[in-house]
């Protein structure tokens, strides 16, 4: 059976917009099985960093760059995901992090107005914005518990220049409010298995989580193949091994 791809159309929508969803990209035996792995995953808590915005309230994410044989890289080296990146991006990709973001009930912290290739321009060297992050919905994502937003197609704007905004950096706010003027901001709400995939120069935040509800979501990067970092730094790069769509409900824990 064929992997389960982006269409055209939805590529065609990610070039515009800088973003497109794929709703249910992942189904209910799939994440069913992240969800167990994840919630019961006290070693995320122990590696997790706390990330305060600009208020000084907390979010947790747990980053990593090396993928394995466990439960997340399934996700992460799916040609599911990874197969779609290559048709956005028009060549194949590598993986450049996988990180699950916990932000928790009434205390998760917002995140700023960013562009991923804010960080990724200065800190690790990639020439080009040929990156992609794309976003699987772990549990619900809604706009009390501080879902995406997006400004649609700012990713045109071209890379802002950014700042440390409490433990994050944010994008230049004049900048931000000149774009918010003339772009729709959108509210990226998310069933279990939908999936965002988006731009490294979309400008995105998060609200802090006011409900009693958690959001969590797993967010995996992918770079072009072409765009390695030019000088060696932290970002280590390591060649894609794939999988097919069926090793995430075939993966066996191992003792």
């Amino acid at each position: 059976m064929p992997n389960k791809l982006l269409t055209p159309e939805q590529v065609k929508d990610f070039h515009r917009d800088g973003y497109v969803i794929a709703r249910g990209f992942y189904n209910e035996a799939e994440i069913d099985r992240l969800q167990e792995k994840a919630f019961n995953d006290d070693s995320l808590y122990q590696r997790a960093w706390d990330k305060k915005d600009a208020s000084g309230t907390v979010s947790k994410v747990c980053i990593w760059n090396k993928l394995g044989d466990d439960l997340y890289s399934m996700f992460s080296r799916g040609r599911r995901l990874s197969d779609s990146v290559d048709l956005l991006l028009g060549e194949p990709v590598y993986h450049t992090s996988t990180k699950i973001m916990m932000k928790e009930p009434f205390v998760g912290g917002a995140w700023e107005w960013h562009q991923d290739y804010g960080y990724w321009h200065n800190d690790n060297y990639h020439l080009y914005p040929k990156l992609v992050s794309t976003m699987i919905a772990i549990n619900k994502a809604t706009i009390e518990n501080g879902c995406l937003q997006v400004l649609k197609g700012s990713h045109h704007l071209g890379r802002l220049n950014h700042s440390r905004t409490g433990d994050q950096k944010g994008a230049e706010i004049a900048f931000v409010e000149e774009a918010e003027k003339h772009l729709e901001l959108v509210d990226v709400e998310l069933e279990p298995g939908d999936t965002l995939f988006f731009h490294c120069n979309l400008l995105h935040k998060s609200n802090q989580n006011r409900s009693a509800d958690p959001r969590w979501t797993i967010i995996m990067a992918y770079c072009a193949e072409s765009n390695k970092p030019f000088i060696d730094n932290e970002a280590v790069y390591y060649p894609l091994e794939r999988v097919e769509d069926d090793a995430i409900l075939n993966w066996q824990e191992k003792n």
